[in-house]
């Protein structure tokens, strides 16, 4: 399948390595690239500043604004959404404002980290744009495989060769349930074992596949403004979807059981952001 790469995202953690080698198997048994996207800063060196203060607050802010306008629905549940990010606006700003030196260092910290991780996932986009590949399937290193991810994701990867990719994007390890991610109004088809989707509507990002177009036009978009790298993966491919979405139509598929275990979820690893 030499129009396909697969690119892992991580940072060289030992206590991952079983599963990275997991991912680099199944690569090998499809005959697909595989590139890793692990260099990084090795010391995240953060002294304190009163700026970081806004600058965490308007990261809070951005995130809560995009995702009311990717959820947005005519819908009471909808109204019932927007009055709890007033009041988690409300009660963060609070909070915030009497953090001590450490508190907010450690959240400014976590933020960058996000960073880092979503620049990761650019730097595999550009690299994919400059090959000559067709498909791009990106992996963190959380993404597990199950009994029968090999068998499902030949079917699914035959299946494609007869479809026609023009600006899809299909969520492969989920995470979140697809009610709090997906307006109802959204959904235009649900076949067996799926939905197919308006849209663009990630998930975590923990593993996901986009055609050629897609990713060109969501790199097109990426370029426009630098406070896309403030934000997490999953809240820039959505921000970015809305954005390319207003002039193309996109859309995205989501697997009630998704090929691969989102591992930080589902409680076989120790998430990063719980520290």
């Amino acid at each position: 399948m030499k129009h396909i790469s697969f690119y892992i995202i991580h940072n060289n953690s030992e206590d991952r390595f079983h599963l990275r080698n997991k991912l680099k198997n199944l690569a090998n048994k499809f005959n697909i690239d595989l590139i890793e996207i692990y260099k990084q800063r090795k010391n995240l060196k953060i002294k304190y500043s009163l700026k970081y203060k806004l600058m965490i607050l308007r990261s809070f802010f951005l995130r809560c604004f995009y995702d009311l306008i990717h959820k947005k629905d005519f819908s009471l549940n909808f109204c019932f959404l927007i009055l709890s990010y007033f009041f988690k606006l409300i009660k963060y700003t609070t909070i915030l404002a009497f953090k001590n030196k450490n508190e907010v260092i450690k959240s400014y910290s976590h933020i960058k980290i996000e960073s880092l991780v979503t620049q990761k996932h650019i730097r595999a986009w550009k690299h994919f744009i400059k090959s000559e590949k067709e498909i791009l399937i990106v992996f963190e290193d959380d993404a597990i495989c199950k009994k029968d991810t090999e068998v499902r994701l030949k079917n699914l990867l035959e299946k494609l060769e007869n479809f026609n990719l023009d600006n899809i994007f299909i969520d492969l390890a989920g995470g979140y349930k697809t009610k709090q991610i997906i307006p109802l109004r959204k959904i235009k088809k649900l076949e067996d074992g799926f939905l197919i989707v308006e849209g663009i509507y990630t998930n975590t990002a923990c593993s996901y596949l986009i055609n050629r177009n897609l990713i060109l036009k969501l790199f097109e978009e990426y370029k426009k403004s630098k406070l896309n790298n403030s934000l997490p993966i999953d809240h820039l491919i959505n921000k970015l979807g809305l954005r390319i979405n207003r002039n193309l139509n996109t859309s995205s598929i989501h697997y009630s059981k998704p090929l691969f275990t989102h591992g930080s979820f589902e409680g076989n690893i120790k998430s990063w952001q719980i520290n």
